[in-house]
């Protein structure tokens, strides 16, 4: 099977390996149909690096995934099923409940997790992969399996929201910092909840105008960090960095209420760290959350999708052949072509 990594920076080559068709009972053999180009997945190709993260070359990335089973040895699923899989995998963990793991953590932070695409487990920019059962959900036949993937990514957003505890004030006002996929699909959630005062700050007036045709986006700042715009309004209550760097974090915490809440989602380049001075936190006594990968089980996640015709096949862009996936990278990482989210199938 062909398997794509990336081998140095801002470098793929594909590669033959042999299908693992030595199965356990707890695992099953699922073809890739189609796995997104994630914002980190972009921080590995310029940078090598993830943050603190910076595990050597050759990487295996890839982790918003979908596919189809084709061999099982006992499972509910039937081969030939269309499934969204799950990267995160707790299965090693012991006595894991609904809500908690054997550590005592909610799943996306348990201690013994792997994820795909996260050295060194292998990721999904592959043409098949064994999974455990436990990271498959079946694919609700409403949803066109081209786009499963997203199912991820949504469930990114969703969990950013409850993250931040928001109502549905009909007062509430929502800054977004950043306009890529998963703020968009932010606006679009929040939008569901009946809050509609929603603004995205982006550098990029095709993205914006792209959020406020399908995502729901009321206003739109499409002039990044200049000094016509005066965020000193302090008249947003809730602020959702996808930007995360000191010149966003600066922007939020000026523009944001007296008791706002600061939701922090963007990973920082490598060396892009921030520097906070806690009084201008203090004065306004504002929370900062932040999100690490998502806790939003994918049933759930379809069922929102769903009810609330989330526009989840509005994020995909761009489709590419494995073989095709350094110019989808290349197209990722410079914002060219007018890309928002581009499927490897």
């Amino acid at each position: 099977m062909k398997v794509a990594l990336l081998t140095k920076k801002k470098k793929f080559e594909i590669v033959d390996e042999k299908i693992n068709n030595r199965l356990k009972e707890d695992e099953v053999l699922v073809k890739i149909t189609g796995t997104g180009i994630c914002g980190s997945d972009i921080h590995f190709f310029r940078n090598g690096a993830l943050g603190t993260m910076s595990p050597q070359f050759p990487l295996s990335l890839g982790h918003e995934t979908g596919g189809i089973i084709v061999d099982r040895i006992k499972s509910k699923f039937k081969n030939y099923a269309n499934v969204v899989i799950d990267p995160l995998d707790i299965s090693s963990c012991k006595k894991i409940e609904k809500e908690l793991c054997g550590c005592g953590l909610k799943h996306n932070l348990c201690n013994h997790q792997t994820y795909l695409g996260s050295h060194p487990t292998k990721g999904s920019f592959r043409e098949f992969m064994v999974l455990k059962k436990t990271q498959l959900t079946l694919l609700d036949k409403n949803i066109d399996p081209k786009i499963s993937s997203m199912i991820e990514p949504a469930g990114i957003a969703q969990y950013c929201i409850e993250r931040s505890m928001i109502n549905n004030r009909k007062e509430n006002n929502i800054l977004i910092l950043g306009c890529g996929a998963i703020s968009m699909l932010i606006s679009s959630l929040l939008n569901s909840m009946g809050i509609k005062n929603i603004t995205i700050l982006d550098q990029k007036k095709d993205r914006l105008d792209y959020a406020k045709k399908y995502f729901k986006a009321k206003n739109l700042i499409n002039i990044f960090l200049k000094k016509n715009i005066d965020p000193k309004k302090n008249d947003f209550n809730y602020v959702f960095d996808l930007i995360t760097n000191d010149a966003s974090f600066d922007y939020g915490i000026k523009a944001i209420s007296k008791s706002g809440k600061y939701i922090v989602v963007g990973i920082p380049e490598r060396e892009d760290f921030i520097k906070i001075n806690p009084h201008k936190l203090r004065i306004k006594e504002i929370d900062i959350l932040n999100v690490r990968r998502s806790n939003v089980k994918f049933n759930r996640m379809q069922d929102i999708i769903l009810k609330n015709s989330i526009p989840i096949h509005k994020l995909v862009s761009h489709y590419f052949k494995i073989d095709d996936i350094q110019k989808g990278f290349n197209l990722a990482a410079d914002y060219k072509d007018k890309m928002i989210r581009g499927i490897v199938c």
